[in-house]
């Protein structure tokens, strides 16, 4: 089955244009709300924000009342313990970076859906497994593990290529896999990032009048960081 493709005139985050590859299972489990709790583990840059994003303005689309935080933000006290009094969908990323004080908070928004009865839908993200995580306050592990727990799958270099393959067919865009395999391995396995970079590399090769070549992609990727 082939992967989905990343539209890159449409930067809302969406399920239709999330890349799937392997993990197709745990979009649709979000997608259709299999759960009332979901937790979604995966490394960074393995696409949980775009998730996490897509299920709230998929949400906003049905006018359900809805709140995204990223946890690597600034959050403030008390931020989190009263969301579900105020939105029916809540989306919680990176729950491995919150404070002591901040996990009690998740831990009683818990609480208060759970033991109250209460319809809100609570989606929570963070980068490594329960297993080997010590930064989760074990208390709230139970909360979480109480409901469908999903872990993103980290696609290889071969699907990796594949989808890039597609991109470039589906673009018209002439580069050699000499070029591609350079970026998987030098640059970023972030499939999103590649087909971004990709774009604006076959834009300067034909403003310039160039072949994309290793020096032309190197030249792209070093504006970026400049």
């Amino acid at each position: 089955m082939k992967p989905q493709l990343l539209d890159l005139f449409n930067s809302e985050h969406s399920f239709d244009n999330f890349i799937t590859i392997s993990n197709k299972k745990v979009s649709e489990a979000l997608k259709n709300n299999n759960s009332q709790f979901t937790h979604i583990c995966g490394i960074k840059n393995s696409g949980k924000t775009h998730l996490l994003k897509s299920w709230v303005n998929e949400a906003c689309l049905l006018h359900k009342s809805t709140k995204y935080i990223n946890s690597l933000d600034s959050i403030s006290e008390n931020e989190i313990r009263n969301l579900a009094t105020y939105y029916q969908y809540i989306a919680i990323d990176n729950i491995d970076s919150l404070n002591e004080v901040q996990q009690i908070e998740l831990f009683d928004l818990f609480n208060s859906i759970k033991l109250s009865n209460r319809d809100n839908l609570l989606v929570t993200s963070s980068a490594f497994g329960f297993e080997n995580n010590q930064n989760i306050r074990n208390d709230l592990k139970t909360r979480i593990l109480s409901g469908l727990n999903l872990h993103l799958i980290s696609p290889d270099d071969n699907e990796i290529m594949q989808t890039l393959h597609l991109y470039i067919l589906k673009e018209g865009i002439t580069i050699a896999d000499s070029e591609l395999n350079y970026m998987i391995s030098r640059y970023t396995r972030n499939i999103g990032i590649l087909i971004n970079t990709i774009h604006k590399i076959a834009d300067t090769a034909m403003l310039e009048h160039r072949n994309i070549t290793i020096p032309l992609i190197k030249q792209v990727i070093a504006c970026e960081y400049t």
